[in-house]
Protein backbone atom coordinates (compact mmCIF):
# COMPACT_ATOMS: atom_id res chain seq x y z
CA UNK A 1 0.00 0.00 0.00
CA UNK A 2 1.80 3.16 -0.87
CA UNK A 3 1.86 5.98 1.87
CA UNK A 4 1.48 9.68 1.37
CA UNK A 5 2.66 12.26 4.28
CA UNK A 6 0.37 15.13 4.27
CA UNK A 7 2.62 18.00 6.34
CA UNK A 8 -0.23 20.71 7.33
CA UNK A 9 -3.15 21.16 9.72
CA UNK A 10 -5.22 18.08 10.38
CA UNK A 11 -8.65 20.53 9.94
CA UNK A 12 -7.46 22.31 6.79
CA UNK A 13 -10.48 21.64 4.20
CA UNK A 14 -7.37 20.74 0.84
CA UNK A 15 -5.70 18.40 3.71
CA UNK A 16 -8.66 16.31 4.34
CA UNK A 17 -9.83 15.96 0.47
CA UNK A 18 -6.34 14.91 -0.22
CA UNK A 19 -6.31 12.49 2.83
CA UNK A 20 -9.74 10.96 2.03
CA UNK A 21 -8.65 10.67 -2.25
CA UNK A 22 -5.97 9.15 -1.09
CA UNK A 23 -7.79 6.28 0.95
CA UNK A 24 -10.27 5.78 -1.41
CA UNK A 25 -7.42 5.23 -3.96
CA UNK A 26 -5.91 2.77 -2.09
CA UNK A 27 -3.32 4.38 -0.62
CA UNK A 28 -2.40 5.27 3.28
CA UNK A 29 -1.93 8.76 4.67
CA UNK A 30 -0.15 9.39 7.20
CA UNK A 31 -0.63 13.04 9.27
CA UNK A 32 2.07 15.22 10.52
CA UNK A 33 -0.29 17.48 12.15
CA UNK A 34 2.38 20.97 11.52
CA UNK A 35 -0.57 22.90 13.43
CA UNK A 36 -0.56 20.60 16.54
CA UNK A 37 3.16 20.52 16.72
CA UNK A 38 4.92 20.64 19.06
CA UNK A 39 1.96 21.48 21.85
CA UNK A 40 -0.29 18.70 21.03
CA UNK A 41 1.42 16.20 18.14
CA UNK A 42 5.36 14.81 18.93
CA UNK A 43 7.56 14.27 16.82
CA UNK A 44 11.12 12.78 17.20
CA UNK A 45 13.98 12.56 14.72
CA UNK A 46 16.99 9.62 15.70
CA UNK A 47 19.53 8.99 14.17
CA UNK A 48 17.89 9.28 10.38
CA UNK A 49 14.86 7.40 11.63
CA UNK A 50 11.31 9.41 12.05
CA UNK A 51 8.18 9.06 14.60
CA UNK A 52 5.26 10.70 14.76
CA UNK A 53 2.48 10.40 17.45
CA UNK A 54 5.57 7.79 18.49
CA UNK A 55 5.37 5.38 16.05
CA UNK A 56 7.86 5.01 13.48
CA UNK A 57 6.67 6.72 10.02
CA UNK A 58 7.89 4.36 6.44
CA UNK A 59 9.64 6.28 3.58
CA UNK A 60 6.65 7.51 1.92
CA UNK A 61 6.06 7.75 -1.86
CA UNK A 62 5.62 11.73 -1.43
CA UNK A 63 4.61 14.50 0.82
CA UNK A 64 1.99 17.08 0.36
CA UNK A 65 3.15 19.87 1.86
CA UNK A 66 0.30 22.20 2.93
CA UNK A 67 1.61 24.00 5.46
CA UNK A 68 4.40 24.23 8.15
CA UNK A 69 2.45 26.76 10.41
CA UNK A 70 5.15 28.07 11.65
CA UNK A 71 4.91 32.00 11.05
CA UNK A 72 5.18 34.17 13.97
CA UNK A 73 2.01 37.06 11.95
CA UNK A 74 -0.60 34.23 12.17
CA UNK A 75 -3.65 35.83 13.56
CA UNK A 76 -3.88 32.67 15.98
CA UNK A 77 -0.81 33.78 17.98
CA UNK A 78 -1.77 37.69 18.21
CA UNK A 79 -1.74 37.44 22.07
CA UNK A 80 1.81 35.47 22.28
CA UNK A 81 3.19 38.28 19.45
CA UNK A 82 1.97 40.98 22.15
CA UNK A 83 2.89 39.42 25.24
CA UNK A 84 6.26 37.25 24.24
CA UNK A 85 7.39 38.47 20.82
CA UNK A 86 10.99 36.91 21.51
CA UNK A 87 9.42 33.62 22.49
CA UNK A 88 7.29 33.71 20.10
CA UNK A 89 9.68 34.32 17.55
CA UNK A 90 12.26 31.58 18.41
CA UNK A 91 9.70 28.97 19.35
CA UNK A 92 8.72 29.39 15.40
CA UNK A 93 12.78 29.11 14.41
CA UNK A 94 12.44 25.58 16.61
CA UNK A 95 9.32 24.46 15.10
CA UNK A 96 10.05 25.47 11.69
CA UNK A 97 13.59 24.03 12.10
CA UNK A 98 12.25 20.27 13.41
CA UNK A 99 10.20 20.11 10.44
CA UNK A 100 12.23 21.56 7.64
CA UNK A 101 14.69 18.72 8.38
CA UNK A 102 11.85 16.30 8.60
CA UNK A 103 10.81 16.68 4.94
CA UNK A 104 14.87 17.57 3.93
CA UNK A 105 15.12 14.31 5.61
CA UNK A 106 12.31 12.72 3.74
CA UNK A 107 13.73 13.87 0.13
CA UNK A 108 17.23 12.22 0.85
CA UNK A 109 15.51 9.12 0.97
CA UNK A 110 13.50 9.03 -2.71
CA UNK A 111 10.37 10.69 -0.78
CA UNK A 112 8.81 13.40 -3.63
CA UNK A 113 7.98 16.94 -2.23
CA UNK A 114 5.12 18.40 -3.60
CA UNK A 115 5.62 20.61 -3.50
CA UNK A 116 9.41 21.37 -2.57
CA UNK A 117 10.69 24.02 0.08
CA UNK A 118 12.50 25.79 -2.75
CA UNK A 119 9.00 26.14 -4.90
CA UNK A 120 7.49 26.51 -1.12
CA UNK A 121 9.46 29.57 -0.38
CA UNK A 122 8.29 31.81 -3.15
CA UNK A 123 4.53 32.22 -1.72
CA UNK A 124 7.23 34.78 0.30
CA UNK A 125 9.63 35.90 -2.81
CA UNK A 126 7.16 37.61 -5.27
CA UNK A 127 9.93 39.45 -7.43
CA UNK A 128 12.30 36.57 -7.71
CA UNK A 129 8.92 34.35 -8.98
CA UNK A 130 8.14 37.39 -11.29
CA UNK A 131 11.55 36.55 -12.76
CA UNK A 132 11.70 33.37 -13.16
CA UNK A 133 8.25 33.40 -15.13
CA UNK A 134 9.49 36.43 -17.75
CA UNK A 135 12.83 34.76 -17.92
CA UNK A 136 10.36 31.59 -19.20
CA UNK A 137 8.68 33.96 -21.69
CA UNK A 138 5.56 34.49 -19.71
CA UNK A 139 3.86 37.93 -20.24
CA UNK A 140 3.72 39.35 -16.88
CA UNK A 141 3.35 42.88 -15.67
CA UNK A 142 6.30 45.43 -15.24
CA UNK A 143 7.02 45.47 -11.96
CA UNK A 144 9.00 47.49 -9.05
CA UNK A 145 10.82 45.83 -5.84
CA UNK A 146 12.20 48.77 -3.73
CA UNK A 147 12.37 50.95 -0.97
CA UNK A 148 13.84 53.87 -2.99
CA UNK A 149 11.41 56.70 -3.55
CA UNK A 150 12.72 58.47 -6.63
CA UNK A 151 12.31 54.61 -8.35
CA UNK A 152 8.71 54.11 -7.56
CA UNK A 153 8.25 57.99 -9.28
CA UNK A 154 10.07 56.70 -12.18
CA UNK A 155 8.10 53.60 -12.20
CA UNK A 156 4.91 55.54 -12.11
CA UNK A 157 5.93 57.75 -14.80
CA UNK A 158 6.26 54.58 -17.37
CA UNK A 159 3.22 53.14 -15.80
CA UNK A 160 0.80 55.93 -14.85
CA UNK A 161 -1.55 53.08 -13.65
CA UNK A 162 -0.16 51.05 -10.84
CA UNK A 163 -1.18 48.87 -8.26
CA UNK A 164 1.14 47.57 -4.82
CA UNK A 165 1.15 44.82 -2.44
CA UNK A 166 3.71 43.31 0.13
CA UNK A 167 6.85 41.25 -1.40
CA UNK A 168 5.95 38.65 1.48
CA UNK A 169 2.11 38.47 0.24
CA UNK A 170 -0.55 38.52 3.17
CA UNK A 171 -2.47 41.62 2.20
CA UNK A 172 -4.50 42.57 -0.44
CA UNK A 173 -3.24 44.93 -3.48
CA UNK A 174 -4.19 48.26 -3.72
CA UNK A 175 -4.25 50.80 -6.57
CA UNK A 176 -1.26 53.23 -6.35
CA UNK A 177 -3.43 56.81 -6.08
CA UNK A 178 -1.74 60.15 -6.02
CA UNK A 179 -2.03 60.40 -1.99
CA UNK A 180 0.57 57.49 -2.25
CA UNK A 181 3.51 59.36 -3.99
CA UNK A 182 3.16 62.07 -1.72
CA UNK A 183 6.95 62.58 0.03
CA UNK A 184 5.52 61.74 3.64
CA UNK A 185 3.69 58.58 2.31
CA UNK A 186 6.66 57.67 0.43
CA UNK A 187 8.93 57.72 3.39
CA UNK A 188 7.60 54.63 4.96
CA UNK A 189 9.45 52.73 2.23
CA UNK A 190 12.15 53.11 4.90
CA UNK A 191 10.19 50.73 7.00
CA UNK A 192 9.81 48.37 4.56
CA UNK A 193 10.31 47.36 0.71
CA UNK A 194 6.79 47.34 -1.45
CA UNK A 195 5.92 45.26 -4.78
CA UNK A 196 4.86 48.08 -7.31
CA UNK A 197 3.19 46.37 -10.47
CA UNK A 198 1.36 47.33 -13.64
CA UNK A 199 -2.06 47.61 -13.58
CA UNK A 200 -3.93 44.81 -15.25
CA UNK A 201 -7.66 45.18 -16.03
CA UNK A 202 -9.94 42.13 -16.90
CA UNK A 203 -11.12 38.79 -15.54
CA UNK A 204 -9.38 36.71 -13.05
CA UNK A 205 -9.03 32.91 -14.02
CA UNK A 206 -7.16 30.28 -11.73
CA UNK A 207 -5.92 27.49 -13.52
CA UNK A 208 -4.82 24.60 -11.34
CA UNK A 209 -2.09 22.38 -12.19
CA UNK A 210 -0.89 18.92 -11.44
CA UNK A 211 1.68 16.80 -12.63
CA UNK A 212 2.17 18.97 -15.84
CA UNK A 213 -1.67 18.82 -16.78
CA UNK A 214 -4.65 21.80 -16.01
CA UNK A 215 -6.95 20.12 -14.11
CA UNK A 216 -9.00 22.33 -13.78
CA UNK A 217 -10.13 26.07 -13.93
CA UNK A 218 -12.33 28.81 -13.39
CA UNK A 219 -13.17 32.92 -13.84
CA UNK A 220 -13.47 34.40 -10.48
CA UNK A 221 -15.93 37.38 -10.84
CA UNK A 222 -15.52 39.93 -8.39
CA UNK A 223 -15.98 44.21 -8.26
CA UNK A 224 -13.01 44.32 -6.58
CA UNK A 225 -9.41 44.86 -7.62
CA UNK A 226 -8.38 41.88 -5.45
CA UNK A 227 -11.15 39.58 -5.48
CA UNK A 228 -10.24 38.19 -1.94
CA UNK A 229 -11.66 41.49 -0.52
CA UNK A 230 -15.33 40.02 -2.37
CA UNK A 231 -15.77 37.06 -4.88
CA UNK A 232 -19.33 37.20 -6.44
CA UNK A 233 -18.56 34.16 -8.70
CA UNK A 234 -16.85 31.28 -9.65
CA UNK A 235 -17.47 29.83 -12.82
CA UNK A 236 -15.56 27.35 -14.57
CA UNK A 237 -14.06 28.42 -17.99
CA UNK A 238 -12.06 26.69 -21.06
CA UNK A 239 -8.36 27.86 -21.36
CA UNK A 240 -7.50 28.91 -24.96
CA UNK A 241 -4.63 26.98 -26.14
CA UNK A 242 -1.67 29.49 -25.33
CA UNK A 243 -3.51 30.28 -21.69
CA UNK A 244 -3.57 26.29 -21.06
CA UNK A 245 0.34 26.35 -22.22
CA UNK A 246 1.57 29.39 -20.42
CA UNK A 247 0.01 28.29 -17.09
CA UNK A 248 2.08 24.76 -17.44
CA UNK A 249 5.37 26.73 -18.38
CA UNK A 250 4.25 28.88 -15.42
CA UNK A 251 4.48 25.82 -13.15
CA UNK A 252 7.57 24.19 -14.73
CA UNK A 253 9.78 27.46 -14.64
CA UNK A 254 8.53 27.37 -10.92
CA UNK A 255 9.44 24.22 -10.48
CA UNK A 256 5.86 23.14 -8.92
CA UNK A 257 3.91 19.83 -9.55
CA UNK A 258 0.87 21.86 -8.10
CA UNK A 259 0.31 24.91 -8.41
CA UNK A 260 -2.70 27.47 -8.79
CA UNK A 261 -1.56 29.54 -11.74
CA UNK A 262 -3.05 32.59 -11.59
CA UNK A 263 -3.61 35.09 -14.32
CA UNK A 264 -5.69 38.26 -15.92
CA UNK A 265 -7.71 37.98 -19.07
CA UNK A 266 -7.88 40.99 -21.24
CA UNK A 267 -9.41 41.51 -24.34
CA UNK A 268 -8.60 39.92 -27.71
CA UNK A 269 -7.13 37.00 -26.10
CA UNK A 270 -4.61 38.59 -24.33
CA UNK A 271 -3.84 37.93 -20.95
CA UNK A 272 -0.99 38.22 -17.85
CA UNK A 273 0.57 35.73 -15.69
CA UNK A 274 -0.01 37.22 -12.05
CA UNK A 275 1.58 34.42 -9.50
CA UNK A 276 2.19 30.41 -9.14
CA UNK A 277 0.55 29.18 -5.52
CA UNK A 278 2.53 26.59 -4.41
CA UNK A 279 0.37 25.38 -2.28
CA UNK A 280 -2.86 26.75 -3.29
CA UNK A 281 -6.88 26.45 -1.68
CA UNK A 282 -9.07 24.77 -3.70
CA UNK A 283 -11.83 23.30 -1.28
CA UNK A 284 -13.79 26.48 -2.08
CA UNK A 285 -13.04 26.19 -5.54
CA UNK A 286 -14.53 22.67 -5.97
CA UNK A 287 -17.60 23.62 -3.83
CA UNK A 288 -18.23 26.41 -6.09
CA UNK A 289 -17.39 25.08 -9.34
CA UNK A 290 -17.49 21.29 -9.28
CA UNK A 291 -14.33 20.71 -10.63
CA UNK A 292 -12.01 18.14 -9.22
CA UNK A 293 -8.76 19.25 -7.90
CA UNK A 294 -8.35 16.79 -4.91
CA UNK A 295 -8.05 13.32 -6.76
CA UNK A 296 -5.56 14.21 -9.56
CA UNK A 297 -3.37 15.36 -6.92
CA UNK A 298 -3.82 12.30 -4.48
CA UNK A 299 -2.87 10.33 -7.82
CA UNK A 300 -0.17 12.03 -8.46
CA UNK A 301 1.06 11.42 -5.08
CA UNK A 302 0.12 8.05 -4.99
CA UNK A 303 1.35 7.41 -8.52
CA UNK A 304 4.41 9.43 -8.96
CA UNK A 305 4.20 10.79 -12.70
CA UNK A 306 6.14 13.83 -11.65
CA UNK A 307 7.36 16.34 -13.82
CA UNK A 308 10.94 16.14 -13.97
CA UNK A 309 12.41 19.75 -14.10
Amino acid sequence: MPVVLIAGARQDPQAQRVAKAIRAAGGRAVWCDAHAFPERARIALEDGRIRIARKPVPVPRAVYVRGLHADALMPEFDADLRNRPRGLLAQMAEKRALLVSLLLLLETQGARLVNGLEANAQHGQKPYQLELLRRAGLPVPEYLATNDAAAVRRFVKRQPAAVYKPLAGGATVQRLTQADLTDERLAALALAPVLFQELVEGVSVRAYVVGGRVVAAAEIHSPELDYRRQEDAVTPTRLAPAERAAALAAARACRMQFSGVDFIRGGAGAFRVLECNPSPMFAVFEDKTGLDVANPLANLLLRGRFEDF
